[in-house]
């Protein structure tokens, strides 16, 4: 079983440096950083409980939540540029992908560490951890490429600063947003996959004393 919370945070940070006789485009540097996520596994008389939005979790009739992998994926997206008369252009574009806070992974505190059933639903929980970290490394670089495209488009903008640092803003926020989209289905998709009456059936027989 699996929860799949979003939460996105955007940030713009502009850093404004003295006048340049022209406002003529430069590169614009593109980063993406995909930090290890922290991952704890508890144990809870209550799984459905320990979840933060329990309301949303649903067992499939005949089933019992045993298992729980929480996590919300987040980006933060800093944009940087200079600003002179008139004009502004953007220099460089930091994206970090991943999660602010840990994985947290729950298991029914009626299955003992060591037992052939927390082992098995353990490892259940640890291949949608598995799931949710590939998804980032995966479209880590669709989301440097789509960013890098959308920063190509952009032209020193013969406009007030604060419009200019907007617009500019925007673009790249819509390129972030959509790849960040992209992600999560897939990510929701490959979960899914996981959380299957076949499958738990499969596993179940693994163990005896549910």
């Amino acid at each position: 079983m699996r929860y799949l919370a979003l939460a996105t945070v955007a940030v713009a940070s502009i850093v404004s440096t003295g006048a340049f006789a022209q406002c003529q485009p430069v590169p614009v540097q593109v980063s993406v950083q995909t930090p290890e996520p922290q991952v704890v596994i508890s144990s809870t008389a209550n799984v459905v409980a320990a979840a933060s939005a329990p309301q949303q979790l649903q067992a499939m009739a005949g089933w019992h939540i045993n298992g729980l992998a929480q996590a919300r994926p987040s980006y933060d997206l800093k944009l940087q540029g200079e600003v002179m008369q008139d004009c502004y252009r953007p220099r460089a574009v930091a994206v970090t992908l991943g999660f602010k806070e840990p994985i947290q992974v729950f298991i029914a505190s009626k299955y003992r560490q060591g037992t052939c059933e927390y082992e098995n639903i353990r490892q259940h929980e640890m291949q949608h951890v598995r799931i949710y970290r590939n998804s980032i490394m995966n479209y880590a670089g669709r989301l440097q490429f789509d960013i890098n495209n959308a920063v190509a488009s952009l032209t020193p903008q013969q406009l007030s600063s604060t419009q200019a640092q907007q617009l500019s803003f925007n673009k790249v926020v819509e390129a972030t947003a959509r790849v960040f989209n992209q992600m999560m289905e897939e990510s929701r998709r490959l979960n899914a996959s996981l959380d299957t009456v076949e499958n738990y059936r499969y596993e179940q027989k693994r163990c005896s004393n549910w």
